[in-house]
């Protein structure tokens, strides 16, 4: 019986010493992971601006050669996490190689079109590969040249005439004279870009996307919706016209007020050209010395203009004489930089007489120095 009672005691105490155990490991998994939660984040470096524009320039001066290579193999290791972690979000995709495959035949297709876009030299072609070559690169042209013609000439010979009946008065204001105006500015702005188009083609410049095909399109489409006004209005048109020209007209064998006056104005000039021609005669015939006087004088006067108009020389500034010849000029400079030369350095002078050595011999013993006392 006692022995079992100890035996009973110790297995009490196993399960005490068990549980103390988990209890003790529970704690330290607590605490592993509160201190795991104030971790700061691997990507986080810090909120101030020295973490992130800051360098370890000045800081390698008083460490020892071992933090030095603790630190860099610490930045190593940081560097290796990095890669690791940027590896890591790659995915496939990332690595496949249709994307490069894509580039290389845009590049090629690229390529294609400027080999295919060759230069031709219009000089040496006939006239029938110039209109085909036209037709291939510019089929609308031919016809914005026909089309500007006729509305060129219909703006001459009917909308314009009929604009200026209604200035003058002859046509009443209204919806009509409205219809006038409108329709000569939309001629006019048409034919203005048509002119614009052939100059681009005339520079050869593409005119495919430029922004004045689309305003071209929509003037001829408005063009075309008064095609239907037009034509009932011709017949008004063409009695108006028929009138004008008859009034402008002017009668056989009468003389308007213009030509009349012109023929006065011509006639009036012709007594005063006679006029003066013969007082000029009687002035000669009555004295001749006194003309020559007179000539005299002429020519002295002219003379006279003549000097003071190349003296005028407006506001040009005032020059020496001695700038009208630059060779004259750099001579005199040239003398005087040689004078103010000769008080700068001193004259290089030539020895007169070579020296020939003595004539009876060199005595050692003979001094003819003075002592200085």
């Amino acid at each position: 019986m006692a022995l079992d009672d100890s035996e009973s005691s110790e297995e009490d105490d196993d399960d005490d010493d068990d549980e103390e155990e988990e209890e003790g490991t529970d704690m330290e998994s607590d605490l592993e992971g509160k201190n795991m939660d104030e971790l700061p984040n691997e990507m986080a470096w810090g909120t101030r601006k020295k973490m992130f524009y800051d360098s370890d320039y000045g800081l390698a001066k008083g460490k020892s050669q071992e933090d030095l290579e603790t630190e860099e193999q610490e930045e190593e290791e940081e560097a290796i996490k990095i890669q690791k972690r940027l590896a890591a979000n790659l995915s496939e995709e990332d690595y496949d190689l249709n994307l490069f495959e894509e580039f290389a035949v845009e590049d090629e297709s690229k390529t294609t079109e400027e080999k295919d876009h060759i230069v031709k030299d219009l000089k040496q072609m006939s006239r029938k590969e110039k209109m085909k070559l036209l037709r291939k690169e510019s089929p609308e042209l031919l016809d914005l040249i026909q089309d500007f013609k006729a509305k060129l000439t219909e703006l001459k010979d009917e909308v314009q005439p009929l604009v200026q009946m209604v200035k003058d008065g002859k046509i009443p204001a209204g919806k009509g004279a409205d219809y006038l105006r409108t329709k000569q500015q939309l001629y006019l702005n048409y034919c203005t870009n048509i002119s614009f188009y052939l100059v681009l083609k005339a520079k050869r410049i593409p005119v495919h996307n430029h922004p004045v095909i689309e305003r071209l399109l929509t003037y001829r489409n408005l063009i075309n919706e008064l095609g239907a006004v037009d034509a009932r209005l011709a017949s008004q048109y063409r009695l108006l016209l028929a009138g004008e020209e008859t009034t402008s007209k002017p009668v056989k064998g009468k003389k308007t007020k213009n030509d009349s006056d012109s023929d006065l104005d011509e006639e009036a000039a012709l007594r005063y050209y006679r006029k003066v021609e013969e007082r000029i005669k009687l002035k000669r015939k009555s004295n001749d010395t006194g003309n020559e006087e007179y000539v005299m004088i002429c020519v002295f006067l002219i003379i006279l203009v003549e000097n003071q108009m190349a003296k005028n020389k407006g506001l040009t500034p005032k020059r020496k004489k001695i700038d009208r010849n630059p060779r004259v000029k750099h001579r005199h400079k040239f003398k005087r930089a040689v004078i103010r030369r000769k008080g700068q350095v001193r004259e290089v002078r030539r020895e007169e007489t070579r020296y020939s050595g003595e004539l009876s011999g060199i005595r050692a013993g003979v001094k003819k120095s003075v002592k200085l006392k």
